[in-house]
């Protein structure tokens, strides 16, 4: 390395290093200059692009972004959104010209014996009136103190006097023929375009003046002419400019120098000349403000003429003390009247207008201050901005804080910037601004701002900024919720977290393969998680954890940015994961082995650093970790020895340690949660430690037994309630454990695979060393304490919301203990059933017989996500983010886990029900009379009436899996009113997620398709025929079996069919692997168990809204693939051998069936949350599947069947136009597609028909009706169907009016009529509907 030259080196040193140098000059330099302005040219770009392949979504989007110019940002952060360029830090660095006889020898300070040099006063302090008043003489800027010091001391000219007496010695020679030529004086008396020296400036100026006035006018205009053609008009425009500049700032500087005289007082001297009046050039120049750039680029901006008084003028009565007064103060001899303005009262807001908006302002809190808010000065909320009568501050001007070079504002713009976030995070600001803050900070590049504060050095500033970041892309109310919602959630499942774009399989897949050619602004908002882990975010938190070592909150935050970025995705958890030293640093410094530093005696509340100190933060988010997968969960075990540190947290004395008694029980909460997590996949050190702490585990649960009420010091006791419901959750997976070791021993022995591995070939599995005999102790333990609180509940009947979640623990692991119980090989029939007639005479029975019990189902209504009317709360979140939206739009969260939800009891103890009543049929039927209670009615019916808005929302599939119990339930033992339950499975298969597709199977086999709940709908046909008020004529097929119309019938076929339907619909609406991954996750089978984290989707719900045709658009989608031919697009395209096959035929039948039975005898409940539109669209795919399928008498009879149905009671009116179904580009092109069909093989199909006159009513767009009577006016031949069969079904005034008033469609009406194509025999009621718009037409036109 080349060593720089030091002291007391001689000459031949430097030398010698310098030959050094030379010698290596060759190699690569510390640092290199980089044009930031680099850009490459078109023709490189073109080059390019015509050997690119087909570009993708996101290259179409770059390529369209750059041929746009002009786009305005209208957003309230439009400084900061709309900055796309980058303007370069260091612009050109010129020189200052410094002139050879300034001397500053005087300035320089001299040795003081005191240690500090004398401060040097300045004698013009006394006499600034004096120079002020030479200065204004002299017409000259403003002079500094120190110039003025300088010029009385000599150390420089005084530049007004050299500038006077240079004017008046070297002013140019005029001719003295007596006339001045107006020309030769245009020029100015001096140069506006050489600079430097005055005098040297000054002489070259008079010599070209000199010389232009010996020449005549014609030699002048040709040498202007030959100096214009030499120059480009950039060199032109930038000469003008230097000229107008200098013009413009003479102008300005005498303002200037008039202003201080009249605020000095003191200019007693008079000008030199009067002012002479302007022109009325001069005029229009003078309404003008003018400023320069750098760039030497002019802007001007229009004043305005009116003559309204300007802000900036202040009478002296205005002001807080008089300006004569004020030169009496100690160096305030010069009076700035801005500032004694800033000091008179603030101006009050101008009136708003009704409803009319206003930009928000916030306070350093984050709330938002109403308009007209009386704030003190004193809470520094007021400044020098756009309203100053307004306190607070916008969030353009907080980004310009942010951006400040003043630490302390940079401090305090962040910190109210995350302020706001968790506010807005918080649902404050839902109601009242409008679009979400949220989504307004990310546009505005909020993310860089955090990013880049992320590198300061300054922990006032990085600290912030990871509590912003934190607030922007975490959510502190859904860790919460979701931690409400363990371990009584089923399966104890956790949600992935994602933007939209990485929901999107196909997206995912195209940003795979073109991030490396994105920018980190275009990666930021397609999806903000995955462009900070690009930007090494986490490798910079690890630094500030690792070597800065910041505060106990700063600590806490970054645990919190780190879970959320592992909740994105499976790639973001091993890019955590993978970090070098990462992990390490956490599980070091904030999850230690030794707790010996604890037994000090010092509270950790009192310390300044959690640094060896364990968190459940980190816990938890390792635990957040493990979920995601068994390779990451056995990293943490056999690499960072989780479990060791989880016993040691679970096993100490809480009374011993300084924690406080909350963090200690919660550390021990969030370590049983994470033993559980590990127990999901059976890892081998998670089951050998419950053998080996098998003592402790029994003494803990004999602490429950005795020592915690549930009905006493509910609040004191909350901790050791949440601490005793994980630790009985995780006893259950080591349940579910201990239950396979007798399968995979006997698999073992015979060598039998039990799990397909990497190679694809099945892998003979060990069995656990945790044995069924090895927890033989801890159901009877856990029985006798569910007995005892449930007495204590049903004597007090309140209890805490933490102290249902440990009596619903207790029932998930009876459940799990006895639904194992019998695969294993010491099963007792006898003796299983004594125990389970115990629990449930002894236990349960007394407890659903009691009051505490029916208050419990009065409140499901109350505490109901698919009933309530909340909306969702992720509409706030922007499309690159994503969250759960636990709290719903206004502030309010989920019900289903408020403080007062039954939830966590009444979940788990359905499930307990389903399964003592499955294996023991005989037992007391008193227990299931509850499902008669007139409160669980009303909460069904409640159900079905429902928007079901929150339908999509993680949590509200504990309320379908109650539902779902209490379904399966009634299917055991029976209930009085079975269509209510029926009505309520149909309701609610909608409603299932992903994940729990064995509801879908559960339902279909034991409620919907169950003759006992089927019962009443052959009645309820049966009267209908006998009423004779829906017999509607059948509409006539070309095939040669005719479909029927009869209720009865139609039902009687359907109650036949039940059990083919049921098979039929389970094969068709899930996969065989989403059915086994589901049965994995809710049985607890440990070793096929790879994630118990479910990733977002693009809809998290498993079927759509008109699940019974489902299959329909599957079978329509798999028949387009098989007959579009290899490499061509996606488009449908039509083939001669278009033949349907039987299986699709029995599919649609089957798909049919059950959409005729929901919506003719449960219309209420299965249109009341979706529209009429989707059905009929989703029944159109019929017609499309194939070239035939429709003509099927089976098919056709339960399509014209369900199309009548779906037009009673006015549907034919609750259309909606715009609604585009899923392999379409629009609705057009959807109708268009059924035209070419109906022409190409529907023979005429009456069905068929009546289905394409739907979109030709005249409040449907005028596009339809064009298509069918102008480019598919070859069809209109066939539509044979006569007004009195249409009018059955739709009224023939909806064709009519409104009367039709397009000029082209009136001309295609005329023309079809007049070619023949309609006629009055063959096609009546087409031939009705364009005469009477005719009529219409020419009565219009004669009016």
């Amino acid at each position: 390395m080349i060593q720089r030259p030091k002291r007391g080196e001689t000459d031949e040193d430097l030398l010698r290093q310098e030959e050094e140098f030379l010698a290596r000059a060759n190699s690569r330099p510390a640092a290199t200059v980089v044009s930031v302005n680099k850009r490459k040219t078109d023709e490189e770009d073109e080059k390019k692009t015509e050997s690119q392949k087909p570009q993708s979504k996101f290259a179409r989007e770059r390529a369209n972004k750059k041929k746009k110019e002009g786009i305005v940002d209208n957003t309230v952060l439009k400084e900061a959104a709309s900055r796309e360029e980058r303007v370069a830090v260091l612009g050109r660095i010129v020189e200052r010209v410094v002139p050879p006889n300034v001397s500053l020898e005087d300035w320089k300070p001299e040795a003081n014996p005191h240690g500090f040099p004398k401060a040097h006063q300045l004698s013009n302090l006394k006499h600034g009136a004096h120079s002020s008043d030479t200065n204004l003489l002299t017409g000259s800027r403003k002079k500094s103190l120190y110039m003025q010091e300088l010029e009385e001391k000599g150390a420089i000219k005084k530049q007004g006097n050299q500038e006077a007496t240079g004017t008046l010695s070297a002013r140019p020679v005029i001719p003295s023929s007596g006339v001045k030529d107006p020309r030769i004086s245009a020029l100015g008396q001096q140069s506006y375009i050489i600079q430097g020296d005055v005098s040297e400036a000054q002489k070259i100026h008079n010599e070209n003046i000199s010389k232009i006035t010996s020449m005549s006018h014609d030699e002048r205009l040709k040498a202007q002419q030959e100096l214009m053609a030499s120059l480009g008009p950039k060199e032109l425009n930038f000469l003008q400019s230097l000229r107008k500049k200098k013009e413009m700032l003479k102008c300005q500087q005498t303002e200037d120098e008039l202003m201080d005289c009249e605020a000095s007082g003191k200019g007693g001297t008079k000008p030199l000349a009067p002012p002479t009046p302007p022109s009325s050039a001069d005029k229009g120049e003078a309404l003008r403000k003018v400023r320069f750039s750098e760039d030497v680029e002019m802007e001007t901006e229009e004043t305005s003429t009116s003559t309204a008084p300007d802000d900036s003028t202040v009478s002296e009565n205005e002001l807080p003390i008089p300006p004569s007064e004020a030169k009496k103060w100690i160096h305030m001899d010069k009076v700035d009247l801005e500032k004694l303005k800033w000091m008179t009262d603030m101006p009050k807001p101008k009136p708003l207008k009704n409803n009319e908006g206003f930009v928000a302002r916030f306070n350093f809190e984050g709330d938002i201050l109403p308009y007209d808010a009386d704030v003190s000065y004193r809470e520094a909320l007021h400044h020098h901005g756009e309203e100053p009568g307004r306190a607070g501050y916008t969030l353009d001007e907080l980004f310009i804080l942010i951006r400040s070079k003043v630490l302390q504002q940079r401090h305090i713009g962040l910190r109210t910037l995350a302020n706001i976030l968790r506010n807005a995070k918080e649902g404050l600001y839902d109601t009242a601004v409008n679009p979400p803050i949220i989504q307004l900070v990310v546009e505005a590049g909020v993310v860089l701002l955090l990013r880049f504060a992320l590198d300061e050095s300054s922990h006032h500033v990085y600290g912030e900024a990871v509590r912003g970041l934190y607030y922007l892309i975490a959510s502190e109310p859904d860790e919460r919720c979701l931690a409400m919602a363990q371990p009584w959630a089923p399966a104890g499942l956790e949600p992935g977290v994602s933007s939209n774009i990485h929901a999107s399989e196909k997206s995912r897949k195209e940003l795979d393969e073109e991030e490396k050619e994105l920018k980190d602004i275009e990666v930021i908002k397609l999806d903000i998680i995955r462009a900070l882990i690009r930007m090494d975010t986490h490798i910079r938190l690890r630094y500030i954890l690792e070597t800065v070592k910041p505060n106990p909150d700063t600590v806490i935050y970054t645990l919190g940015i780190m879970t959320r970025i592992v909740r994105h995705s499976l790639t973001a958890a091993w890019k955590v994961v993978q970090t070098p030293r990462l992990l390490s640093v956490i599980l070091e410094n904030f999850l230690p082995h030794n707790l010996s530093p604890l037994l000090t005696g010092e509270n950790v509340s009192s310390m300044s650093s959690v640094y060896g100190v364990p968190l459940k933060q980190a816990l938890h988010l390792l635990r957040v970790l493990a979920a995601r997968g068994r390779q990451l969960a056995a990293v943490l075990v056999n690499t960072h020895d989780v479990m060791g540190r989880i016993l040691t947290y679970v096993s100490f004395e809480p009374s011993e340690v300084a924690i406080p008694l909350q963090e200690a029980l919660s550390l021990s909460q969030e370590a049983y949660a994470m033993w559980a997590t590990l127990l999901a996949y059976g890892l081998s050190k998670a089951e050998e430690a419950i053998a080996n702490f098998y003592p402790l585990i029994v003494k803990q649960l004999v602490f429950y037994r005795d020592k915690v009420p549930i009905n006493e010091e509910t609040e004191k006791n909350k901790f050791n309630y949440d601490v005793g419901a994980q630790l009985i959750n995780a006893l259950s997976r080591a349940v579910n454990v201990a239950a396979s070791q007798t399968l995979l021993s006997s698999r073992m022995k015979l060598n039998q695979g039990t799990v397909i591995g990497a190679s694809g070939k099945a892998e003979v599995l060990p069995p656990p060393s945790l044995s069924w005999d090895d927890l033989n102790d801890i159901p009877q333990l856990i029985e006798t304490c569910l007995k005892k609180w449930l007495v204590q509940f049903e004597r007090t009947g309140q209890t805490s919301f933490s102290a249902l979640r440990l009596l619903g623990s207790c029932c998930s692991f009876l459940e799990a203990y006895y639904l194992k119980w019998k695969d294993q090989s010491s099963y007792s029939g006898e003796r299983c059933n004594q125990r389970l007639q115990k629990l449930h005479d002894e236990v349960i029975l007394p407890f659903l017989i009691s009051t505490c019990f029916s208050n419990l189902v009065s409140s499901l209504s109350k505490h109901s996500s698919l009933i309530c009317d909340y909306q969702v709360g992720t509409k706030r979140d922007p499309v690159n983010l994503g969250s759960l939206g636990c709290v719903t739009h206004g502030g309010k969260i989920v019900p289903v886990v408020q403080v007062t939800s039954p939830f966590p009891l009444l979940l788990p103890l359905s499930s307990l029900l389903v399964i003592l009543h499955s294996l023991h049929p005989f037992l007391d039927a008193q227990g299931t009379k509850f499902l008669d209670l007139p409160e669980l009615s009303s909460y069904f019916q409640k159900v079905c009436r429902s928007h079901q808005q929150l339908s999509e929302h993680w949590l509200t599939r504990v309320e379908v899996h109650m539902i779902s119990n209490l379904l399966h339930l009634a299917a055991l033992k029976g209930c009085a009113d079975s269509s209510i339950f029926h009505e309520t499975a149909m309701c609610i298969m909608a409603c299932i997620q992903k994940g729990d597709e064995h509801l879908i199977e559960k339902l279909l086999s034991n409620v919907i398709c169950s003759s006992e709940f089927t019962s009443d709908l052959c009645e309820m046909s049966s009267q209908v025929d006998n009423l004779a008020l829906n017999d509607y004529e059948p509409l006539i097929s070309p095939a040669k079996v005719q479909p029927i119309l009869s209720p009865s019938q139609l039902t009687e076929r359907i109650s036949n069919s039940l059990v083919s339907i049921c098979s039929e619909l389970v094969g068709s609406l899930a996969s065989k692997r989403e059915y086994d991954a589901s049965k994995v996750l809710r049985n607890g089978i440990h070793f096929a168990t790879n994630g118990i984290t479910i990733d977002q989707t693009e809809t998290p719900l498993a079927l759509g809204k008109c699940w019974p045709l489902e299959p329909i658009k599957y079978v329509y989608k798999t028949s387009r693939t098989q007959l579009l031919p290899p490499k061509t697009d996606d488009l449908p395209k039509k083939f001669s051998s278009d033949q349907s096959s039987p299986e699709d035929i029995l599919t649609v039948t089957r798909c049919l069936q059950m959409a005729y039975l929901g919506i003719k005898y449960r219309r209420k409940s299965i249109l009341q949350s979706t529209d009429i539109s989707s059905w009929l669209q989703h029944l159109s795919l019929v017609f499309l599947v194939a070239s035939d399928i429709f003509l099927d008498a089976d098919v056709g009879s339960y399509l014209q069947g369900t199309v009548i149905e779906l037009l009673r009671n006015g549907g034919y009116a609750e259309l909606d136009p715009a609604l585009t179904i899923e392999g379409f580009n629009s609705s057009i092109s959807w109708y268009k597609e059924l035209l070419e069909q109906f022409l190409a093989v529907s023979y005429g199909d009456s069905t068929f028909a009546l289905f394409l006159l739907i979109p030709i009513q005249q409040y449907w767009p005028i596009e339809y009706r064009k298509e069918l009577w102008g480019d598919m006016s070859d069809a209109l031949t066939f539509f044979r169907l006569t007004p009195q069969q249409v009018e059955q079904f739709i009224p023939m005034k909806q064709f009519f009016e409104p009367r039709e008033d397009d000029e082209g469609l009136i001309i295609k009406y005329r023309s079809n009529l007049g070619s023949g194509n309609v006629t009055e025999a063959r096609n009546s009621f087409l031939f009705t509907v364009a005469s009477h718009h005719i009529r219409s037409h020419i009565k219009k036109g004669q009016t």
